[in-house]
């Protein structure tokens, strides 16, 4: 999926006290063990389309999650 912008995104600033970094949005273990047997069926080549949507959504949703850690980390750091 892409997405096509007319228009250059605006940044936005995002403040996030240390003591919430614990609380930032993380995959399930069981969300993570099901991403992870999606991609490796992903790599067989045996996903069905259904299945592959929901392997993108759980690597975006990971992606997601990492995102807010890493800027919660380099905010406290700073």
């Amino acid at each position: 999926m892409m997405v096509v912008m007319s228009e250059p995104a605006q940044p936005i600033t995002l403040t996030i006290p240390p003591h919430v970094v614990a609380e930032l949005p993380r995959l399930s273990a069981e969300l993570n063990e099901r991403m992870h047997e999606l991609l490796e069926r992903n790599t067989d080549g045996a996903l069905s389309t259904i299945e592959r949507r929901e392997l993108d959504t759980l690597v975006r949703m990971a992606g997601f999650g990492q995102i807010l850690e890493l800027m919660a980390t380099r905010q406290s750091a700073a």
